[in-house]
């Protein structure tokens, strides 16, 4: 399971025609495991106030930027999240 500091992810959500969202959140550290990516250190709040379905989450690492396709999140611990990788 690799882990990646980060200090923050990206969601993006695309529709039809030119129409996107899109949100920077802060975060601790990112992990991925098993057909998911699990962000440590996020503020549940600001998941919980998420009003749409994420289509990718993208963070940088190292200098390199990673971006995967994933679903809507769950909590599954203090400040940890749990994205779908799809």
């Amino acid at each position: 399971m690799p882990l990646y500091q980060s200090d923050s992810i990206l969601l993006e959500a695309f529709y039809f025609g030119d129409d996107a969202e899109s949100l920077r959140l802060p975060c601790g550290s990112v992990s991925i495991d098993a057909g998911a990516i699990i962000v440590h250190g996020i503020e549940p709040d600001l998941l919980r106030s998420l009003r749409w379905t994420p289509d990718f989450l993208s963070f940088e690492a190292h200098g390199t930027r990673h971006r995967y396709p994933v679903s809507r999140p769950a909590l599954v611990g203090p400040a940890q999240a749990r994205f779908a990788l799809l």
